[in-house]
C-alpha cells in the first residue's frame, strides 16, 4: 500500500491513492493515452502556423517556408522571408554570432553557386534544407563589393523531427498558385481534423481506463472501511454517532474519489498539453517563452492560499455533514414520538439550524472554487499584455516574422488554457486530503483483538464468502466471573460492575434481575467480549476468554435482546443470519421452537410489484410487529445450537398467550444449555436454576426465588414493586420486607 510519510505533503490523500496499486494496468494505461492526448494537442496547436503562413504569405508556399527554416537553421544565417524568387542567387540577411560559417559570410553577402551548379534563391534553399547528414558545401559568393570569392560552408545536422515534417511537406502542393495554396490549407485542416480526432479517442482512454482503475480502488477502500467499522468494539460504536460514520462513506469517500480522478486525470494530462506547446513555443522563439512566463510564480501562490483555505472549510464541511446526517437519522428513527408530540415544525427548524453550518462551509467551499479561474485568468491576460508588447516591438524592428508572432501568441493562449484548468485542482486535492483523514482516523483505530492478535478483516479472509460456522468452542464444566469491574469509556468514573464474581455450571439457567441500569446487560456483553473488564477475568472452563478465538467465544453464544432486530432481507435470510449452510426443514425446526411458524406460513408481501411469500417473504422491521421481531430473533438463537444462550428481556414484547409458547419452547432449547436469563417477569424468572440479584453494579445475593425472598430484603421490594409487571406469583403474598 502506498504511503506518505508523516508529515508529508497530502499524507491522507496520497495514502488513499495507494488503493489503486492492484489495479494499476488500468491506470497505467490510462496515464499512455494522457501522454497521447498531450502529443495531438500539441500537434493541433502547432497547425496554426503554417496555416497562418498559408494565409498571409504573399509568395513562399509551405514547403518553401519549411525549407527556409531549415536552410537558416542550417547554416546559421536569416534569410528574407516571403520575398519573390530571385534567380540572382540567394541573399543574406544576417549572419547571426553563433554560426557555423560566421568567418566566411557577411550580411548583404549573395550566395550564386552552390558545388558548381548555379539557381535561383529558392533553389538553393531546397538544396540546403535538404543537403543529408552534417555536409560541407562549396560555395561562390559575392560580396556588396561585387566581387566573388570561393567559401566551403558548414551545415548543421538535421534535428530528430526533420525527417517527419519533409515526408509530411512531400505529400503538399508545393506550387505557390491560389489553388495550390487552396489544396495546401485543406490538407492541412483535413490532418488536424484527423489527429483532434485521434486526440479525442485518446482523452476517452485517459478518463475512461483512469475511471475504471480508481472506482475499483475506491470499492477496495470503502470494502475496507465497511469490514473495520463492523470490526471495531462496540465501545466505539456506542460513542459514535451513526450520521457521522455514514457521512464518511457517503460525502468523505466521494471526495476522495474526484480527487484522485483529478489527479489522475487533470494533473497528468494538462499539465502535458502545457508541456507539448511550451515546448512549441520554445522552438518558434525562446525569448517570447521567458515573456510569457512571468505570471507562472504568482499564479501558485495564488493556487497554495486557495487550497488552504479550502482543506479547513472541507472538514467543517464533513463534520456538518455528519451532525446533519445523525440528527435527521434519530427523527426519522423516532418520527412516531415526532408526530404524537406534534414536533414537526420544531424539528424543521432544528435541522434547518444544524444545516446552517454546512452551507456556509460550502459556500466557502464554492467562493474561493469560483475565484480561482478568473484569478488565473487575470494573471494570463497580464502574460499575454507583456507578449504581446514585447513581441510587437520585434515584429515593427522585423526581428521577427508576423505569423511566428501570431502562432506564439495562440501558443501561450494554449498554454494558459491547461493552467487555468488547473485552477482548482489543487483545492481539490486539498478536500480529498481532509476527507481522506477522517477516512483514515478509522481505519488506523485497533480493531478488536482475539489471543493477542487483530481480527484479520473479512475481505482478506478466502473462506468469508462461503460463510461457513466458527470452530465449536468446547465447554464442559463452567464460566465464571471472577473480581470483575467495568466503567463505560464515556464516564470512566461510574463503575458500571464492581467485583463481580458469580459461577454458573454448565447447563444451568440463571436468571439476573435488579433495577435498570444496575449492570445486567454489560454483565453478559462482556462474556460477549462487547467490551473488556477494566480488572478480573472471565473464564470457561479455566480458560480466560481474552485467549480463546473471538469467532469461536461468539459463536457458542446464541443472544436475543429486548431491541430484536431485523434487517431488510428474507425470513429466512433473518432467522440463519450468522448459522452458515443450513437446510430448510432445519430453519423450519426453529421457527417452530420460536412458536412464529404458523406467522410465516401465511406471510405475503408485495414490494415494487413482486410478491414474496413465506420463508421467501422479503421484510423490514417496519412491516414487523415487536413480537414478530422477538420471535424471528428467537429462531436465529435456536438455529445455531448454540451450548450457551442468553435472553435479554427475549419475551418483553410478546403477548402473554405467545409468552406462554415460547416459554415451553425455551425449557426445551435451554435443556442442557448454559442460559443467562434477564427478565422482569416472573414466569420467565420463575424457571430459572439460579438467580442473581444486582444492584449498583454488584451481586449481592443469589439462590431460589423461595429462598431469596426470605433471605434478601432487595429482592423481596424487587418482586412486590418490579418484578412482576402485574403478574401474582404464590410466594408474594407473604414476603416480609424489612
Amino acid at each position: 500500500m502506498m504511503s506518505a510519510r508523516e508529515d508529508g505533503f497530502l499524507r491522507y490523500f496520497l495514502r488513499a491513492a495507494g488503493y489503486l496499486h492492484p489495479h494499476r494496468r488500468s491506470l497505467v494505461l490510462g496515464l499512455l493515452a494522457a501522454l497521447g492526448v498531450s502529443v495531438f494537442y500539441t500537434f493541433s496547436v502547432s497547425s496554426i502556423v503554417p496555416v497562418l503562413k498559408i494565409i498571409f504569405a504573399e509568395h513562399e508556399s509551405i514547403v518553401d517556408w519549411l525549407h527556409r527554416a531549415e536552410a537558416q537553421r542550417r547554416l546559421g544565417v536569416t534569410l528574407p522571408p516571403d520575398v519573390p524568387d530571385d534567380p540572382r542567387g540567394l541573399t543574406l540577411l544576417d549572419v547571426r554570432p553563433d554560426s557555423p560559417n560566421a568567418e566566411h559570410l557577411q550580411a548583404g553577402e549573395r550566395i550564386v553557386m552552390i558545388d558548381g551548379a548555379g539557381g535561383s534563391a529558392y533553389d538553393f534553399i531546397a538544396l540546403l534544407a535538404q543537403q543529408g547528414g552534417e555536409a560541407a558545401v562549396d560555395v561562390v559568393v559575392v560580396n556588396l563589393d561585387g566581387q566573388s570569392r570561393a567559401a566551403s560552408l558548414r551545415l548543421r545536422p538535421h534535428k530528430f523531427w526533420w525527417p517527419a515534417a519533409a515526408s509530411a511537406a512531400s505529400w503538399l502542393p508545393s506550387g505557390r498558385s491560389a489553388v495550390d495554396r487552396s489544396n495546401t490549407l485543406l490538407a492541412v485542416m483535413a490532418a488536424v481534423v484527423l489527429v483532434s480526432t485521434i486526440g479525442a479517442f485518446c482523452r476517452f482512454g485517459n478518463e475512461g481506463l483512469v475511471a475504471i482503475a480508481v472506482q475499483r480502488g475506491m470499492h477496495d477502500l470503502r470494502t475496507e472501511l465497511a469490514d473495520h467499522v463492523l470490526r471495531l468494539p462496540l465501545g466505539w460504536h456506542s460513542t459514535q454517532p451513526p450520521g457521522d460514520t455514514l457521512s464518511r462513506f457517503a460525502q468523505d469517500i466521494g471526495k476522495v474519489e474526484v480527487g484522485i480522478n483529478t489527479l489522475f486525470g487533470k494533473v497528468v494530462r494538462e499539465p502535458l498539453k502545457a508541456v507539448g506547446v511550451l515546448a512549441l513555443t520554445l522552438l518558434l522563439d525562446w525569448h517570447m517563452l521567458l515573456i510569457g512566463m512571468i505570471g507562472l510564480p504568482v499564479g501558485v501562490v495564488f493556487i497554495r492560499i486557495f487550497g488552504r483555505m479550502v482543506k479547513r472549510a472541507q472538514r467543517r464541511a464533513s463534520q456538518s455533514w455528519g451532525r446533519l446526517l445523525d440528527h435527521l437519522g434519530e427523527r426519522l428513527a423516532g418520527i412516531r414520538v415526532v408526530k404524537a408530540f406534534n414536533m414537526e415544525g420544531a424539528e424543521s427548524r432544528r435541522f434547518a439550524a444544524e444545516g446552517r453550518e454546512l452551507t456556509r462551509a460550502q459556500t466557502h467551499i464554492e467562493l474561493v472554487d469560483a475565484a480561482s479561474s478568473p484569478a488565473l485568468e487575470m494573471l494570463a491576460s497580464l502574460a499575454i499584455a507583456a507578449f504581446a508588447l514585447y513581441g510587437g516591438h520585434r515584429v515593427f524592428n522585423q526581428e521577427l516574422e508576423p505569423h511566428v508572432f501570431f502562432g506564439a501568441i495562440i501558443c501561450l493562449g494554449a498554454v494558459f488554457d491547461p493552467i487555468r484548468k488547473m485552477g482548482n485542482v489543487y483545492n481539490r486535492l486539498q478536500a480529498a486530503d481532509a476527507s481522506g483523514k477522517r477516512l483514515f482516523d478509522i481505519l488506523d483505530l485497533p480493531a478488536e483483538t482475539e489471543a493477542g492478535l487483530t481480527v484479520a478483516p473479512t475481505w482478506a479472509r478466502p473462506e468469508a464468502a462461503a460463510g461457513p460456522l466458527a470452530p465449536q468452542l468446547a465447554f464442559d464444566e463452567a464460566i465464571e466471573f471472577r473480581d470483575v469491574c467495568f466503567s463505560y469509556p464515556s464516564d470512566p468514573s461510574r463503575r458500571v460492575l464492581d467485583r463481580v464474581n458469580l459461577r454458573v455450571e454448565r447447563g444451568q439457567m440463571i436468571a439476573l434481575v435488579g433495577p435498570n441500569g444496575c449492570g445486567k446487560t454489560t454483565l453478559v456483553s462482556l462474556l460477549l467480549r462487547f467490551f473488556e473488564p477494566d480488572s478480573g477475568t472471565i473464564r470457561i472452563d479455566d480458560r480466560d476468554i481474552r485467549t480463546l478465538p473471538l469467532a469461536a467465544l461468539r459463536g457458542a453464544i446464541g443472544l436475543v435482546t429486548q431491541d430484536a432486530v431485523v434487517f431488510t432481507d428474507t425470513i429466512r435470510a433473518n432467522i440463519s443470519y450468522g448459522a452458515g449452510p443450513v437446510s430448510d426443514e432445519q430453519v423450519a425446526a426453529a421457527a417452530r421452537l420460536a412458536h412464529i411458524e404458523d406467522f410465516i406460513e401465511r406471510l405475503r408481501v408485495e414490494q415494487n410489484g413482486t410478491v414474496s411469500s413465506g420463508y421467501g417473504a422479503r421484510v423490514t422491521a417496519r412491516t414487523l410487529s415487536g413480537g414478530q421481531r422477538q420471535r424471528i430473533a428467537l429462531a436465529r438463537a435456536v438455529l445455531r445450537n448454540p451450548p450457551i444462550l442468553i435472553l435479554d428481556e427475549a419475551t418483553s414484547q410478546v403477548d402473554v398467550e405467545s409468552e406462554r409458547k415460547i416459554q415451553e419452547a425455551l425449557d426445551d432449547v435451554a435443556r442442557g444449555r448454559t442460559t443467562f436469563v434477564i427478565a422482569h417477569r416472573f414466569s420467565t424468572i420463575a424457571r430459572a436454576d439460579r438467580i442473581a440479584v444486582m444492584n449498583d453494579g454488584r451481586l449481592i445475593a443469589t439462590g431460589r426465588h423461595d429462598e431469596l425472598v426470605r433471605t434478601c430484603p432487595f429482592y423481596a421490594t424487587l418482586v412486590q414493586t418490579q418484578l412482576l409487571h402485574g403478574e401474582l406469583a404464590p410466594a408474594v403474598e407473604s414476603v416480609p420486607v424489612s
